[in-house]
């Protein structure tokens, strides 16, 4: 149901993000957005048909005025579903900053949820920074349990050179069992502030650096999440506030540290512990780095890498190694723990003979199987790629077209209603394209990815006395085409 008083300002329909969504603005200045929809209300749902008849296509993304479909508060827009990357039925609620597009944390709008749960500080983490830095003698980040609020390690915690503090936990609130995000995480030394957290609004164009704002590689190992409460220089996010990026370097001595979770409530929890500092001398190094604030070319013979500024989000010792994967170069970039904020450009050069049809750039797994096919260009005997993500790649074949299987429908069927269903699915580079024609005319389609479903609802067909034809065209990503034909009667 609508939030408030408004009108649909924007309505997209797309097999994979927020699926079918909707969009209502407000004239408080604010923005909802209902997504993951299984259906919409009548009149929403003519106008979308509307637009995909005029693009022949499933996916759409349309800008009504604000006359074309006003709402009122309580009206029902929308049943609730799991369209899009969902991963259950349920309902994706935001409120939105119009102007801006801004996410606005909707705990802030005074919505009857009753909240007497102070956050929970799971574990804190320690992580040295620089290369001559030391955390309890060893040169990692230390995790360990908080109990009662105390850091369930032995104290005080030997600590050489320059360190940042992390924190694991999480946020409920009555008759729930969620474990939501916590909304406010300070850091203070000795008692004076030195960072702050606050999970107000964060930028959809920032929101990837959610990766910096978190432990990354101990998150790709553990699929545990500890918030820094320091900054990495490529972090852009702004609703974070740090006296020197909120890295500590201590004078020598004994210090307490003090973590404080918040709620939206006012219901905290602290946690404190004790560091003993011995400082330790920088020294220069002599590696090789992918720099944050600085773009990279590597080139060779094969290969060709751009990172462009903003890459990663801290300066990055460079580890590239070649190969040759059977007739193709292969390349293993840096480490797939490594987050990467902007894309980088994979180029790979081959011979002309290696040169086929269905040739991409692929990711490939350490034990040496593709797992990812990249959106892949050729220019003479280069294929490139964007990557958002560290590994090895190298080329790979995918020559088979996709297969569609008919669930329900066989020739010569006569139809009244109901909805026709095929499963579609690739070997590897995924489906790209659909297309649905009745006697040569584009019908719409519905696809489900995660079902790998396609569907077509009989009402959109024209009833007819006589025979009609079906032609159903699946494209992958490495531009393999697969068709079915068939006839069938529409009473």
């Amino acid at each position: 149901m609508a939030a408030g008083d408004g009108f649909v300002s924007r309505i997209k329909i797309s097999p994979y993000g927020y699926g079918k969504s909707v969009y209502i603005d407000h004239p408080e200045g604010y923005t909802t957005v209902y997504a993951h929809l299984s259906s919409l209300e009548d009149s929403i749902d003519r106008c979308v048909k509307k637009y995909q008849y005029e693009q022949e296509s499933f996916e759409i993304d349309i800008f009504p005025g604000k006359d074309d479909l006003p709402v009122r508060s309580g009206q029902t827009i929308a049943l609730s579903g799991n369209t899009g990357g969902s991963g259950g039925p349920h309902l994706h609620f935001e409120v939105r900053e119009t102007k801006s597009e801004v996410p606005r944390n909707p705990l802030l709008f005074n919505f009857p949820v009753t909240d007497g749960k102070k956050p929970i500080i799971e574990a804190i983490g320690i992580a040295p920074i620089g290369g001559q830095s030391e955390v309890a003698e060893a040169k990692k980040t230390l995790h360990g349990r908080v109990d009662g609020g105390t850091f369930r390690v032995s104290q005080p915690i030997e600590i050489r050179g320059k360190f940042g503090v992390e924190i694991s936990g999480y946020d409920s609130q009555n008759g729930s069992h969620n474990k939501n995000g916590i909304y406010k995480l300070t850091l203070s030394v000795d008692g004076k502030q030195i960072s702050e957290f606050t999970a107000d609004s964060i930028s959809f164009d920032l929101s990837r650096h959610l990766n910096a704002l978190i432990d990354y590689p101990y998150y790709y190992f553990s699929k545990a999440r500890f918030v820094r409460l320091y900054k990495l220089p490529g972090n852009k996010l702004q609703n974070i506030k740090y006296k020197d990026d909120g890295i500590l370097n201590l004078p020598a001595g004994m210090h307490e540290i003090t973590i404080e979770a918040t709620d939206v409530a006012g219901n905290s929890e602290r946690a404190s512990f004790k560091v003993n500092v011995l400082p330790i001398p920088e020294l220069a190094e002599s590696k090789e780095y992918i720099k944050w604030n600085v773009p990279y070319i590597y080139e060779s013979e094969k290969t060709h890498l751009y990172f462009p500024v903003g890459t990663v989000y801290d300066h990055t010792p460079l580890e590239i190694i070649e190969s040759m994967m059977g007739n193709y170069p292969n390349v293993k970039i840096l480490k797939q723990e490594i987050p990467v904020q902007e894309p980088f450009v994979i180029s790979i050069t081959t011979t002309p003979e290696n040169i086929k049809k269905g040739l991409v750039i692929a990711q490939f797994s350490e034990s040496g199987k593709p797992v990812r096919a990249l959106t892949t260009t050729l220019n003479k005997h280069t294929l490139s790629a964007e990557s958002r993500s560290f590994g090895t790649f190298s080329l790979y074949v995918d020559d088979k077209a996709p297969s569609i299987t008919p669930i329900n429908f066989v020739n010569d069927k006569s139809w009244s209603n109901g909805k026709m269903q095929f499963k579609i699915s690739d070997n590897f580079s995924g489906i790209d394209h659909f297309a649905a024609y009745v006697n040569g005319n584009w019908v719409l389609m519905e696809y489900e990815p995660k079902q790998e479903m396609l569907t077509i609802d009989v009402k959109e067909i024209n009833k007819s006395n006589t025979v009609q034809d079906l032609r159903l065209e699946v494209t992958d990503g490495a531009g393999n085409v697969a068709t079915f034909e068939g006839r069938f009667y529409r009473q």
